[in-house]
């Protein structure tokens, strides 16, 4: 069995960054709710033709690493087949919205070697990096790291032991 905890860090996060990918991922909203139909039920109609024309929009003056765009894509096609899954069920209405400034890390997005965290923020510029050995309440005895949630005030932390 697979044990995973959160921890909570507090970082000076990339201002930059979190507002740019707010702005990119209520871009993706709009767009991925545009895909949406109605007949008698409410269906997802995005193709990956649909997809990749959105990632390639999306990544117009960017200026971030490229991970960043599909991670905001991904979470938003979840948060609106959740959101299909409640409508068609008679308990929600009214569509998504992006409400809070959080930026999901992918593990192709960071690197950790010795206790030091290495978050690319822009590819082979800019990184965020912490050292996760002056967190005491962070354990040393994991086995992998899952995915980071950048928020304004922290970056979140999942440790995976055993699995």
């Amino acid at each position: 069995m697979e044990a995973v905890k959160s921890y909570r860090i507090p970082v000076e996060p990339p201002r930059d960054l979190i507002d740019s990918y707010f702005e990119v991922k209520g871009r993706a909203l709009e767009a991925v709710l545009s895909k949406v139909r109605f007949s008698e039920k409410a269906h997802l109609e995005l193709k990956n033709g649909d997809r990749r024309k959105l990632r390639d929009e999306l990544l117009r003056d960017w200026r971030y690493s490229k991970h960043y765009v599909d991670s905001a894509i991904n979470s938003v096609i979840g948060l609106v087949k959740g959101w299909i899954t409640l409508y068609n069920r008679g308990k929600v209405e009214k569509p998504p919205k992006i409400t809070r400034k959080t930026v999901y890390i992918k593990n192709t997005l960071f690197s950790f070697k010795s206790g030091m965290l290495k978050i690319s923020i822009e590819p082979g510029r800019r990184y965020l990096e912490i050292d996760l050995t002056k967190h005491h309440w962070v354990p040393g005895d994991f086995d992998r790291l899952g995915g980071l949630i950048l928020t304004e005030k922290e970056l979140i932390v999942a440790l995976k032991k055993g699995g």
